[in-house]
């Protein structure tokens, strides 16, 4: 009997193996682009910046931030997305939902 460790080993170049590189540096470049737009921000507030110019680097840095978050989850998977709505479910209480009542004649 003759066991083939090379090609078990290995997973199938699918349409998914190929984007995760994509992916990773996608990823890598959003968190060099939320990182600086945080510290901009920062430096923005230290610098005591007019009202404006706050609001953008804090939108900024918001979207950089929500465009690495959604990133790293199609990186990992569906499950992340998932999870995220049951622990916000759990902060809000709304992790249980009661039934509709059924009508009774």
């Amino acid at each position: 009997m003759r066991i083939e460790t090379e090609a078990a080993g290995k997973p199938e170049a699918g349409a998914l193996n190929r984007g995760k590189g994509i992916l990773k540096v996608l990823a890598g470049g959003l968190l060099v682009l939320a990182v600086c737009g945080w510290i901009a921000f920062g430096i923005g507030l230290y610098l005591d910046v007019e009202r404006n110019l706050r609001l953008a680097l804090a939108i900024g840095a918001g979207v950089a931030t929500e465009a690495l978050f959604w990133t790293v989850a199609a990186l990992l998977g569906i499950s992340v997305v998932e999870a995220r709505k049951r622990i916000w479910r759990r902060i809000t209480g709304r992790a249980s939902v009661p039934p509709a009542p059924t009508p009774q004649p």
